[in-house]
Parts: structure tokens; C-alpha cells; sequence
């Protein structure tokens, strides 16, 4: 059996559709032809020199990341700039590159009910749903859930550390006080803060926190925990690879999948 790269997108357009995308987004196939035959995927969170250098490596036909190669309109492609540099490797090995992004943040089974699993979250919802332009179909940002037994704020910020392999967190309220329900936004969510308050949400997990934004939540009932951007949504490429490998199977493609495992958040501390 032959699986051709349109194959792999109508999968994911299917679980995922590019109709849930925020319009200022840019998902899609970035690079490449859907008619090419595609035997390895690899799944990624940024699309870097070396994420292309181990794709290369590793014969990968396809790679699909959260966030976008092509964001806004490019005016030159050289290989002394990215994503130039980073476009001509592609091409030149004939590596395709397919972009989910807000349209993973929002769909059912997506990213951020991919963060809400790994915390553990029960009866897990929608935290802010949103006018979906599929029929029948709910999605929107966020994630809201009920721990299985109630933790202090510090225990669970460590609980989030350890589960999400953060380097340095940090969090916002009285590390003593009872944490039971628990709202979560992959990347930078912060904004949902008074949506979270106002599904009774004790703490909110995300990233990408601003001073101000503190600032203000600081004076309500609801709590702060910040693992980063790239925190939060590490998860992206080892859980993307496990719903192609499980559609692969059904479907009884011969591809093969690859998480790649040796993205670093940028950040670093002292």
C-alpha cells in the first residue's frame, strides 16, 4: 500500500480541521507536494535547523509541527536567514512540512486536552467554547477539570513541574491553599484568566504570563501557574505521534512515526 502525504493531511484534517484555525494563523501544507509518497513522519513542536537536520537523517518524508515555518508574507527566501535557510534544506531533501497549530489548540482531542490528561484532570470540558464553523462540532481554548483528590498550590505546582518535565516554574498565590479545580491553555493563555475564574477554576496552568496580567489576577480568588510556552505545550510532538501511529494502524498504512524528543525550551536559568 502506498500513503501519499494528501493521505496524512486528510487524517489530520479530519481530527483537526484547518477550519478551526484563528484567521491571522497559517496552517496547512507549508512545503511540499500532496501527491508525494510518504513513508516516515515526523512530528515536531518548532520546525529548527535541528529538527531539519534529524529529519534528514532519519529519511523522514513528512514533517508536521505546531508552529508555523510561514507566518507572515516573505519577501526574500536566502539561506543566510531563517526560515529561508530552513526551507531551502527542506526542499532540498524533499521533506514535506504540514503546520497544526490553533486548529490543535481548539479541537476536541487536541492539544489541550492532551495538557489536561497529563495533569491528571477528570471530567475534563471546554474551557471557552467557541462558534465552531463545522457543524456539530464543539471546540474552543482551554480545559477545565477536577483534580482526583485536592492538593496545596505549591504541591501541585511541583506536580506540575514533574509531569510536564518543566525546568523552572513559577506560580502565583498562597502556596498553602487547597487547589480542586484546575483550568488549563497550552502556550499563552493567560488572557482566559476571568473565564477561568468564572468556571470556578481554583488555579489556571499556562504559560507566557505578563507582569500586568498578574497583576490583576493577583487580587482574586484565582491562582497562577506558570510553565511557559514551550512548557506546556512539549507534549505537542510525542502525543500527535501517538494518534497517527493509532490511525496508521487502522488503516493499515506501512509508515513509520517519530516523536522528536530533543527540543529545549530557549529559556534558561541560574
Amino acid at each position: 500500500m502506498v500513503v501519499s502525504v494528501s493521505d496524512i493531511i486528510n487524517f489530520l484534517e479530519e481530527h483537526f480541521p484547518p477550519g478551526l484555525a484563528e484567521e491571522w494563523d497559517n496552517v496547512g501544507l507549508q512545503i511540499g507536494a500532496p501527491c508525494v509518497t510518504c513513508r516516515t513522519i515526523m512530528t515536531c513542536l518548532t520546525v529548527t535547523d535541528a529538527a531539519v537536520n534529524y529529519a534528514v537523517e532519519m529519511g523522514v518524508d513528512l514533517i508536521i509541527a505546531h508552529h508555523p515555518l510561514i507566518f507572515t508574507p516573505l519577501k526574500s527566501i536566502t539561506y543566510k536567514s531563517l526560515p529561508g535557510r530552513i526551507i531551502g534544506k527542506l526542499l532540498t531533501h524533499h521533506i514535506s512540512l504540514y503546520v497544526a497549530h490553533t486548529n490543535v489548540d481548539q479541537a476536541l482531542g487536541g492539544l489541550n486536552d492532551w495538557l489536561a490528561r497529563a495533569l491528571g484532570l477528570n471530567n475534563i470540558e471546554i474551557l471557552q467554547e467557541r462558534p465552531s464553523p463545522i457543524d456539530g462540532m464543539a471546540a474552543g481554548y482551554g480545559r477545565i477539570g477536577e483534580l482526583s483528590s485536592p492538593q496545596r498550590l505549591h504541591n501541585f505546582a511541583v506536580y506540575v513541574q514533574e509531569a510536564l518535565r518543566i525546568e523552572a516554574i513559577r506560580f502565583l498565590g498562597d502556596g498553602e491553599r487547597l487547589i480542586r479545580k484546575v483550568a488549563v491553555s497550552c502556550g499563552s493563555g493567560s488572557h482566559l484568566w476571568p473565564v477561568a475564574l468564572q468556571a470556578g477554576a481554583d488555579v489556571l496552568v499556562t504559560g507566557d504570563v505578563k507582569y500586568h496580567t498578574a497583576m490583576e489576577v493577583l487580587d482574586t480568588p484565582l491562582a497562577l501557574i506558570d510553565g511557559g510556552h514551550f512548557g506546556t505545550e512539549a507534549i505537542f510532538a510525542s502525543e500527535l505521534a501517538k494518534t497517527l501511529e493509532s490511525g496508521a494502524g487502522g488503516r493499515g498504512w506501512p509508515i513509520r512515526v517519530i516523536a522528536y524528543d530533543k527540543e529545549h525550551d530557549p529559556w534558561k536559568g541560574v
